[in-house]
């Protein structure tokens, strides 16, 4: 089975104090780039004149942006590879990721990345979350199994 995961306004909760210090240590050169465009709030411009000062998340428009991004969700990422290493095979794409495996290597890398994704700045959302299943036998299963790990995280929808 694949699941589909969306998350919640990700490029804006992205703890930049966090990601700097892992992006320090995960690729120093660009580092110093972002070091230089994040660690003071950025000003951003209303049509009313006024502004406010953002101190999270990424610049929308900045070209560092993606990188940003996609540097500080790593060690999320590789948290998920070391702790259901070999039960799913997981893509990421932006704020968007998937777990492709088994019924239980789903569930598990599901529920690992709902109560461990905040602390990385990564907020799944089981509204923007799809589950596709090659095996139609397994529908019922699966919609047991996953349902309650849903309901348990976010209360009944």
């Amino acid at each position: 089975m694949l699941l589909l995961v969306g998350a919640e306004n990700a490029f804006n909760k992205l703890n930049r104090k966090v990601s700097l210090e892992n992006i320090k240590r995960l690729c120093v050169p660009m580092y110093t780039c972002l070091y230089n465009s994040y660690n003071t709030p950025t000003m951003l411009y209303l049509e009313n004149g006024n502004h406010i000062l953002l101190q999270e998340g990424v610049t929308q428009g900045d070209n560092a942006a993606m990188a940003m991004y996609g540097l500080s969700t790593r060690p999320l990422i590789q948290a998920l590879s070391n702790e259901i290493a070999n039960e799913v095979k997981q893509v990421w794409y932006a704020d968007d990721s998937c777990a492709v495996g088994s019924l239980a290597g789903v569930k598990n890398w599901w529920e690992y990345l709902q109560a461990n994704g905040t602390e990385f700045g990564y907020c799944p959302k089981p509204a923007r979350t799809i589950l596709l299943i090659k095996d139609s036998s397994l529908m019922q299963a699966a919609q047991k199994n996953l349902q309650r790990s849903w309901i348990q995280n976010h209360g009944p929808k």
